[in-house]
């Protein structure tokens, strides 16, 4: 019986390379759907400017797509937003917090393991009041 070993090679390679596929839900990766715990935010201008914390329902999420979009439900409200992941650190949510000359503010993303990501904007005392988001999820 011969062994053709050069077929036998190039089929174990073909094989290695077929069976690897990433994984959206490990460690390093944002994509994926997160429950959301929290989102702070403040709203109201001036003297009625003050803080508010949502307490995330079941059912609730941010949903981090690969074509740059986060699809977003908390409580009745749906939301779609642009995102770039800049560093590992490091996120631009279009609409979540403040833009400042057409330019969005980079948030920062303070935990991030495989189940828990905490995403915190600026914070930004101006005359109007303060303004600035921190949201907490987990999957």
């Amino acid at each position: 019986m011969k062994i053709n070993y050069s077929l036998l090679i190039i089929s174990g390679l073909l094989l290695s390379l077929c069976a690897c596929k990433k994984d959206n839900n490990a460690p390093g990766s944002i994509t994926g759907r997160w429950s959301v715990i929290s989102d702070s935010t403040f709203v109201g201008v001036g003297i009625n400017n003050h803080p508010v914390a949502y307490h995330g329902q079941p059912g609730d999420y941010f949903d981090f797509r690969t074509d740059g979009k986060v699809y977003t439900k908390e409580g009745a409200a749906l939301d779609t937003m642009a995102y770039d992941l800049v560093s590992d650190t490091s996120i631009i949510i279009a609409a979540f917090g403040i833009t400042l000359n057409g330019v969005p503010e980079t948030s920062h993303i303070k935990i991030f393991t495989a189940d828990r990501l905490i995403i915190k904007a600026p914070v930004i005392d101006t005359p109007g009041g303060i303004f600035g988001r921190t949201i907490s999820l987990s999957r």
